[in-house]
């Protein structure tokens, strides 16, 4: 393609993008033009979103496959390298291997039995969390009419959408 086809291909592009300077919503056309857009803008993103979640799946599974198959001999190889030196990382061009001491860590193996286990024992290792169901709110102020301290009743109204 010749240099000169590829900026009358990006200005007809940028046109489709952006209207006029002088352009204005007057009339249906230009209404549904904008609305138009703003759909194809909101559809485009929603096909990135699902290309990109592929791609993290995708790049997940080659990264477990290559843990799998290759993980243990880099792990080995890694450790031969460094041997007995002070340092604990060798540098590659493509990133850093190396061994790190993990600190001590606790698996819950059955939630349930931990926390019975924490109430009669250690209470002070329990969060308990308190949430407003805010429906449930709001079907005590329409029955009863009685608004609770702490919340206020906000006017609905109209509200401008696009789809």
């Amino acid at each position: 393609m010749k240099p000169n086809a590829i900026g009358i291909i990006e200005s007809q592009l940028n046109a489709e993008k952006e209207p006029p300077e002088t352009f204005s919503v007057q009339d249906e056309a230009s209404a549904n033009w904008v609305l138009r857009k703003v759909v194809e803008t909101r559809s485009y993103a929603n096909r990135v979103k699902a290309w990109a979640e592929g791609e993290l799946k995708r790049a997940a599974s080659e990264e477990a496959f290559f843990l799998h198959m290759y993980g243990r001999q880099l792990e080995d190889w890694t450790r031969s390298q460094i041997g007995n030196r002070r340092r604990k990382s060798l540098r590659l061009p493509a990133g850093t291997l190396g061994f790190r001491i993990a600190p001590v860590s606790l698996q819950v193996l059955n939630e349930q039995k931990l926390i019975a286990w924490c109430q009669t024992t250690l209470p002070k290792a329990l969060k308990i969390e308190t949430h407003i169901l805010k429906q449930r709110v709001k079907e005590h102020i329409v029955s009863t009419g009685e608004c609770p301290d702490g919340a206020e009743v906000v006017a609905g109204g109209e509200r401008f959408y696009m789809r």
